[in-house]
């Protein structure tokens, strides 16, 4: 399936640049738009070659006035022609030097601009096409419209979505030139500008010739052929259409074009990524990710430290160890308060304890040590100080002072 995609994503980019070069609404732009919203990047190579095909469709359609115009160069009229288009392409290539090479300008990558060009580029049609109503039209080119669009290429090259036919064509129309004459001058103009242009391109990204894969090949014969073939038919149509057509129909579609950008990029619909960052892999999100703190391993343990394991005997209670009883803490039968709290002996609470007069202790002598029985219960009394019983009957606690 991703093979599928793939062809299809590099048709695709060959019929964009096979409609959109020779009309006025920009190739350069709307392939940026299409490798944006297609989410994919294809190399300096591929985007230079395929323009090549566009171009070549062109020298196809005119190839009788080329061969007549250098076949007939003994008439003034033919080499009048020439030269004026060799002095369009000249204009274009001083300009393109000394902006792009050497005030280094470059072409901008991203969308805003793009959008922002063919808005205004489709306004900018809309005011020509009015005014050229009032001018006297014209079919022979001049040598100073020649000059006018060989300088309104370079337009092209500075702002993309600009259009360089559309530049060139309307500068034309601005002076009067009638649309079928204009039109045909723009594009044999812009033969040899794009043949320069684009062996230019090839020189500059020489390096990436050395390490062409045979995928690439393929994608870029495909998008050859594909532009090419595509950019034949859209040109013989377009001769026709400005016989009897103005551009206002290529103007709406720049302003929604153009102003449909702007409100996506704006309103973050349409993420603005140059193609710079298009060709930057995304950084896995483990990465992005904050790094867990390392868990602290666990003390190790001796057997010593172990708790040793909990057995049935264990879990029984310990009987209270009895303690020998001083007779001085001893209390009587009437010392004991079981009256006044009832709920005492039924609750299974040991009883207050009330002062005692020592005076009635029993002696305790070898023969009656282990005779001494309490009063009050029936039975030996040991110091069960802090010790409760579930007995229904507990028993009395010794007490060493009053409460």
């Amino acid at each position: 399936m991703d093979f599928l995609n793939h062809y299809l994503q590099i048709v695709l980019l060959g019929i964009v640049e096979g409609v959109t070069e020779f009309l006025p609404i920009s190739s350069t732009g709307h392939l940026l738009i299409a490798e944006h919203l297609l989410g994919t990047q294809e190399s300096d190579i591929f985007n230079v070659v395929i323009q090549a095909g566009a171009i070549l469709a062109v020298v196809f359609i005119y190839w009788h006035k080329i061969v007549g115009l250098f076949g007939s160069l003994d008439q003034a009229e033919s080499r009048n022609y020439l030269l004026k288009i060799m002095l369009a392409f000249v204009v274009t290539s001083i300009l393109i030097l000394v902006l792009m090479v050497k005030l280094k300008l470059k072409l901008p990558e991203s969308l805003t601009p793009v959008a922002w060009a063919t808005l205004i580029g489709g306004l900018i049609i809309f005011v020509i096409e009015y005014l050229a109503k009032n001018l006297y039209p014209h079919e022979d080119v001049s040598w100073f419209e020649a000059v006018l669009v060989g300088a309104a290429q370079v337009v092209a090259a500075i702002f993309p979505g600009a259009s360089r036919s559309g530049s060139t064509i309307m500068a034309g129309l601005a002076v009067g030139m009638k649309r079928p004459s204009v039109t045909e001058f723009s594009f044999l103009v812009g033969i040899p500008t794009m043949f320069a242009a684009s062996a230019y391109d090839l020189f500059k990204n020489r390096k990436e010739l050395h390490g062409v894969g045979h995928q690439l090949i393929i994608d870029t014969a495909l998008g050859f052929v594909i532009s090419g073939i595509v950019a034949f038919f859209v040109v013989k149509w377009l001769l026709r259409f400005v016989q009897s057509h103005t551009f206002n129909g290529f103007a709406i579609y720049r302003v929604i074009l153009g102003g449909g950008l702007l409100i996506g990029l704006y309103t973050h619909a349409i993420p603005d990524v140059t193609n710079e960052e298009a060709k930057t892999p995304p950084i896995p999100a483990a990465i992005l990710a904050p790094a867990s703190p390392t868990p602290v391993p666990a003390a190790p343990t001796t057997n010593s430290e172990v708790a040793p394991a909990m057995t049935n005997a264990d879990s029984a209670p310990v009987a209270p160890r009895a303690l020998p009883v001083n007779p001085a803490d001893l209390t009587n039968a009437a010392s004991v308060d079981t009256s006044s709290h009832p709920s005492d002996s039924s609750h299974g609470t040991t009883p207050r304890a009330l002062p005692v007069n020592p005076g009635n202790a029993r002696p305790i002598t070898p023969e009656n040590t282990n005779d001494i029985q309490n009063p009050v219960i029936n039975q030996p009394v040991f110091n069960t100080r802090n010790v409760s019983t579930n007995s229904d009957t507990p028993p009395v606690p010794a007490t060493n002072s009053a409460p």
